[in-house]
């Protein structure tokens, strides 16, 4: 916390009105860093969230680096290189002579939410089940290849059938990072989906999708219970936890029994969670 020490002259008493404004502008805020990565990506976060929680408003001038470096006790270089970067993601404006204000309106992309079919077929007011097709060990460049991951790495490959009131609804191809999740070697998802399991169990920071109409195939028609040539929502994501892949799946979807929706999302209230 920067405690506000006024002098008796005209320049210390703005001096002091600065520092009191940055103690006003932090005050209900955790100046503490996540500790997580470098500390530029910390500042980052923490001042994209300030932002995000409403703490900074649009067009409200944000405290100078030397003043943000003091908060957060950390150089004023680091503290540059995130402005800089939150200015390039559209959450500031950098003002010559001005400062540095949060800007009014941002950049945004869209963005798939990642969570359980269960809950998804559970809000609809159905009963979920699921169902393990098969189940095997294998390494990357055998049989399979995951481009963003070694070759050789162990990877578990899953196959399952996502069902709503016994109904098949989507077909999940998985295969999961074994290096950066062994543990999930020895969960039986007797009761757990995979899904659901790495939604409660592995933290992510970042997810690609790749969304795509297509027409089932004689073999996944038979299992989602439709003619062949059927048209199907396909879903190819990608999760990544601090620059490590975690797992890549493809869903297969019958399209008159699913629905996608999303929302536009910046790339900091992604790495919070928000």
């Amino acid at each position: 916390m920067i405690v506000a020490t006024l002098s008796d002259d005209a320049e210390g008493g703005v001096q002091g009105a600065a520092r009191q404004s940055l103690t006003e502008r932090a005050s209900g805020a955790d100046p503490s860093l996540d500790g997580k990565g470098p500390l530029f990506g910390q500042i980052k976060r923490a001042v994209a969230g300030q932002i995000l929680r409403g703490r900074w408003q649009a067009g409200e001038r944000l405290p100078n680096e030397e003043q943000l470096s003091s908060l957060y006790g950390v150089s004023r270089q680091t503290v540059h290189k995130a402005i800089a970067l939150l200015a390039r993601e559209g959450f500031l404006v950098r003002r010559r002579r001005a400062g540095t204000f949060v800007a009014s309106v941002r950049n945004d992309r869209f963005a798939l939410p990642i969570e359980d079919i269960g809950d998804v077929i559970a809000r609809s007011g159905g009963v979920y089940e699921f169902r393990i097709l098969d189940r095997k060990t294998l390494r990357n460049g055998e049989a399979i290849r995951w481009p963003d991951v070694p070759d050789g790495t162990p990877l578990l490959s899953l196959e399952c059938l996502h069902l709503s009131d016994g109904a098949p609804i989507q077909f999940e191809r998985r295969l999961v990072n074994l290096d950066a999740v062994p543990e999930v070697a020895d969960e039986p998802f007797d009761s757990v989906a995979p899904s659901r399991w790495l939604v409660n169990q592995v933290p992510w920071s970042s997810a690609e999708h790749t969304v795509k109409a297509v027409n089932a195939a004689a073999d996944i028609a038979a299992l989602l219970g439709v003619e062949p040539g059927t048209a199907c929502l396909s879903i190819r994501r990608q999760t990544v936890h601090l620059n490590r892949s975690i797992t890549l799946v493809h869903f297969l979807s019958v399209g008159e029994r699913f629905s996608l929706s999303g929302s536009s999302i910046t790339d900091s209230a992604t790495e919070l969670n928000l």
